[in-house]
């Protein structure tokens, strides 16, 4: 009787510990990557990573603190043509901050293009530029 117990005690714990795993957060973002010529923008979605890879075409960066844009990225790629991101400023409470819009031309609707599908995101821009 002891045993049969112990044996329903041990199988309600383990029955409590057998319950579905919960949905682990997944990595969104979507990044400008800037390295001296070359330049990457990195889409990520549910934790899985698309890129499409190009050349900086001009960089504009505005010290004006009066100016609502903080600079100016234009990268050059193969599949969405020539595309364009502005760095607003905005004042916060913890400081400066500054948010990358996408500006889109009409190449970034073509078949192959991967940053329409960031068109309406919030892009962060990393300048590695020496």
């Amino acid at each position: 009787m002891q045993q049969m117990l112990m044996t329903i005690v041990l199988l309600g714990l383990l029955t409590g510990c057998a319950q579905p795993q919960r949905d682990q957060p997944r990595a969104n973002g979507t990044y400008l990557v800037i390295e001296n010529s070359q330049a990457w923008a990195v889409l990520v979605f549910d934790g899985k990573r698309i890129e499409e890879r190009g050349t900086v075409v001009d960089v504009i960066r505005l010290p004006n603190e009066g100016s609502a844009v903080a600079a100016s990225y234009v990268i050059e790629t193969a599949n969405c043509g020539r595309v364009q991101w502005l760095s607003e400023r905005s004042d916060a409470a913890d400081g400066m901050t500054n948010l990358m819009l996408l500006h889109s031309n009409n190449q970034l609707e073509q078949n192959g293009c991967v940053i329409t599908d960031g068109l309406s995101r919030v892009w962060t821009v990393l300048d590695y530029s020496s």
